[in-house]
């Protein structure tokens, strides 16, 4: 039986990996000032330039049902099972929103909370993607994912802590950092741990906390995927590719350099760059 892979938008994989792979991408709503800018997904620049023209801070929010339900109903009605992976449910109602529309496609939906957003999730998408096109069942599918999830490290460093208070999704981390940000103009680096934002640390330069950034990525070795997500920083991110696929061992050419939509934008702001790896099995785990 055929499986279709479906996940939302917040994925952050690049459009070539997304067409080739026979994703179907659900947007989530993203407006500026009531401007409805949720196709930016695809091409991040009309996401900035959007920000510009109205000004304001961007407002983001889950999918109704309903459109997941639309989405998913021509592939069940082919026969067709959909596994739909969403970001973590510890910080968005995206998961919650899926969970309702499975229940209105009679159980062929099989929906999947990957823990964690950005490339983090795009690459258990991609993955999933992957193996549906081998024809592996979707459960073994989801056994695969729920071990994956667990070795996915996704760490931050943000320029700018402004857009992440607003935002109001790590609301219950600032009074930890701000008791940690003794000096001013200080840089905050982010993980995500079970789906959770954890602070990472606070270093006194963009520099220091890229560098230790840097460490704690090559103590993960050995890893299967390196991915870098940022937010208007191509030229860093492709030199912080270069250099990690080098200390790693992972080829140039299959490290995801990617700027993130809006998703991850409106709550990082501009200037963020993140690590993705996916830990290696521990010995004795099967792999797909």
């Amino acid at each position: 039986m055929p499986l279709r892979v479906v996940a939302d938008s917040a994925c952050d994989l690049p459009p070539h990996i997304v067409e080739a792979l026979g994703i179907t991408l659900i947007p989530l709503h993203v407006t500026i000032n009531s401007h409805d800018v949720s196709d930016t997904y695809a091409d991040p620049a009309r996401f900035w330039a959007a920000i510009e023209r109205w000004g304001g801070r961007p407002r983001t929010a889950a999918p109704a049902p309903g459109a997941i339900v639309e989405q998913g109903r021509p592939f069940v009605e082919a026969g067709d099972d959909v596994l739909a992976l969403t970001l973590t449910g510890k910080l968005s109602a995206v998961y919650d929103a899926f969970a309702i529309a499975a229940e209105h496609l009679g159980g062929k939906m099989h929906v999947f909370d990957t823990w964690s957003l950005s490339l983090g999730e795009g690459v258990q998408v991609m993955e999933a993607a992957r193996l549906a096109q081998q024809g592996v069942p979707v459960g073994e599918i989801v056994a695969y994912l729920e071990d994956l999830r667990a070795r996915v490290r996704l760490r931050a460093v943000l320029d700018t802590l402004d857009w992440a208070e607003r935002g109001g999704r790590i609301a219950y981390l600032m009074p930890l950092i701000r008791r940690g940000a003794r000096v001013f103009n200080v840089k905050v680096m982010l993980d995500v741990e079970e789906g959770r934002v954890r602070l990472l640390g606070i270093q006194r330069s963009y520099r220091r906390a890229l560098e230790k950034l840097k460490a704690l990525t090559r103590a993960s070795a050995p890893v299967e995927h390196l991915l870098i997500p940022h937010t208007r920083q191509p030229r860093l991110a492709a030199s912080l590719a270069d250099e990690m696929a080098n200390a790693l061992g992972i080829p140039r050419e299959s490290v995801i350099v990617q700027e993130a939509g809006p998703i991850l934008a409106a709550h990082v702001g501009p200037g963020a760059v993140g690590i993705v790896v996916t830990e290696a099995p521990r010995q004795g785990r099967s792999v797909l």
